[in-house]
């Protein structure tokens, strides 16, 4: 269809040797990362579509990326349940990490920085087989503690509050919890999907939590006071990934219907459908602001099982 507010400006073909999983955007740049089960990481530039490096350590798919706030370190998780933090830089190809922590199994399926606030350790995240989620020091490489939810299940997906108050995690038992990270303590629970939750993402205000399930929903939680704000609905396959923009108006999300839609938060309806991709769409994601740069129109990426990274340039948003 043709676009009203996004347009498609390029596709890298074969960006990977194979699926790609996910993509994250160093903040207030034109530079976006992306990795999946090809076991390494490629740095693009988001105008050009050149690739500018590339970060291997291992031989395992690679299940989880992030990059920090400031945009210097790049963290992932992986199959062998190591993390690696990454120094973002240095120039040219890298062939070691700055940091691996080995996690033990199941304890880092997925990865987030938690931002710092105040004077102490810089703390990384990470999900279990278990239905909780591990805190680390960025620094030592050591476990502070742990956030349990409580049920036992596998928890895919992870997400930190852009405001370092809040994690919410969620898994297998199509719950979403949220966790305040100061206390530890279990803040609020929603239960309104039906099958696997595949994807959580907080607001750049931190207030509002979208979700994404193979019950073919997106559903947007107020995160404040653990409240449902929406559900959304038109993909006719699982939603594996959804991203807020940074104006808090539009939703991205991916599917396996191979569709990337844009949603209008206020409307509750879908007002873009994208269909540059051949196979499922693992990830999509918004560029992002940094504290020195703001970035109110933001481009989109996603990518997929087709191998494929497309790029989106704002037309109206």
């Amino acid at each position: 269809m043709s676009s009203a507010l996004y347009t498609a400006s390029a596709t890298i073909d074969n960006a990977h040797a194979d699926d790609i999983w996910h993509t994250c955007w160093v903040p207030g740049k034109h530079q976006l990362a992306s990795a999946g089960a090809d076991e390494v990481v490629k740095l693009w530039n988001a105008q050009s579509g050149e690739c500018t490096n590339t970060l291997k350590d291992g031989d395992f798919a690679i299940t989880s990326l992030d990059i920090n706030a400031q945009g210097t370190q790049l963290l992932t998780s992986s199959m062998d349940h190591k993390l690696r933090i990454w120094d973002l830089t240095s120039s040219g190809d890298q062939s070691s990490p700055a940091l691996t922590i080995d996690a033990q199994p199941i304890n880092a399926w997925k990865a987030r920085f938690v931002p710092q606030r105040g004077d102490g350790d810089p703390l990384l995240a990470s999900t279990t087989d278990r239905g909780t989620v591990k805190l680390w020091s960025a620094k030592r490489g050591k476990e502070v503690r742990e956030l349990n939810t409580s049920r036992p299940k596998f928890l895919y997906t992870l997400a930190v509050s852009p405001d370092g108050t809040k994690i919410a995690c969620a898994g297998v038992d199509s719950h979403v919890y949220v966790f305040d990270v100061e206390s530890g303590a279990l803040s609020c629970t929603f239960a309104g999907h039906s099958d696997v939750v595949r994807s959580v993402s907080f607001s750049a205000d931190s207030a509002l939590l979208v979700s994404a399930s193979d019950d073919k929903q997106v559903q947007v939680h107020d995160a404040r006071f653990g409240n449902p704000a929406a559900t959304l609905m038109g993909h006719f396959g699982w939603v594996v990934s959804a991203d807020m923009h940074a104006n808090g108006t539009y939703i991205a999300s991916a599917s396996f219907d191979a569709k990337v839609k844009i949603w209008d938060v206020a409307q509750r309806a879908c007002v873009e459908t994208h269909n540059q991709h051949t196979q499922a769409v693992w990830s999509v994601a918004w560029q992002r602001s940094s504290e020195e740069v703001d970035v109110p129109r933001p481009m989109l990426a996603s990518a997929g099982e087709d191998r494929s990274l497309s790029l989106y340039d704002p037309l109206l948003a």
